[in-house]
């Protein structure tokens, strides 16, 4: 098996609204981001989805940020392969499994991920469905996900009783295997010179469901949002203030 390409379904359109290049040294290379503002539109009809469009701020010192949707390979590939300590990829049907269990990455490095065989029922978090080498006989490798295959990560959180809780999207429609679609994904590389310089801006972030009034119907809830860079650095993760669809709502 090899770490190949995936294809992802996107529910998601990112538009850059504005950029600003300077050679200012003192920006971090850490980017930062401040929120701007979150829109619902409902669908005209029943066919088409509801939106919510999250907008942000964006600086960062070196412009390194953004991944196009080709680039698959290490440090942004999507999954880690589970191997025993004979190097044998793990499936959900492996017999004679011998612990301790690895992360393999496609670099070559691997690490210990447990000392003994506690592979979960199936899920979609932790296993994935491909082809075994360049044949086309499929089998259901135990994974670990990896979060660099993304660089922009939404929460969503809502309140009951004064207390909010996360929503996990990828059980709304699935609850019993955790199939569905979150919001994590990719914005493309926005730095067009290809250059080291600072650069600021907004992102215009949209999100598409059948869901949103279902789960966040008239209760109250807010966002929790981070970016990545190309070279793995970490934003500040911000809250949005707390909203209800309805005060946010335009045609």
């Amino acid at each position: 098996m090899s770490f190949k390409r995936v294809r992802y379904l996107s529910y998601i359109l990112i538009t850059l609204l504005f950029t600003s290049c300077s050679e200012d040294s003192n920006v971090s290379n850490i980017p930062a981001i401040t929120f701007e503002s979150l829109e619902f539109r409902k669908s005209n009809s029943g066919f088409d989805q509801d939106s919510l469009t999250l907008t942000i701020n964006f600086i960062d010192g070196n412009g390194d940020l953004g991944l196009s949707n080709n680039e698959n390979d290490y440090p942004y590939h999507p999954y880690n392969a589970i191997i025993d300590q004979e190097f044998n990829w793990i499936t959900i049907g492996s017999n004679d499994v011998e612990p301790p269990l690895y992360v393999y990455e496609p670099n070559g490095s691997y690490y210990l991920f447990s000392n003994e065989d506690n592979r979960p029922n199936f899920n979609c978090e932790n296993y994935i469905i491909d082809t075994v080498n360049s044949t086309n006989k499929l089998d259901t490798f135990y994974i670990q996900k990896n979060e660099n295959n993304k660089n922009i990560f939404i929460e969503f959180f809502k309140k009951d009783n004064n207390e909010f809780a996360i929503i996990d999207w990828k059980r709304i429609f699935d609850q019993e295997y955790g199939c569905g679609i979150d919001f994590d994904s990719r914005f493309p590389p926005l730095n067009v010179a290809n250059s080291s310089q600072v650069l600021s801006g907004k992102l215009r972030y949209s999100m598409v469901s059948y869901g949103f009034e279902m789960i966040l119907k008239n209760d109250i809830f807010k966002l929790k949002i981070h970016i990545k860079d190309r070279d793995l650095n970490t934003s500040n993760i911000i809250e949005t203030p707390e909203f209800t669809l309805e005060e946010i709502s335009v045609e």
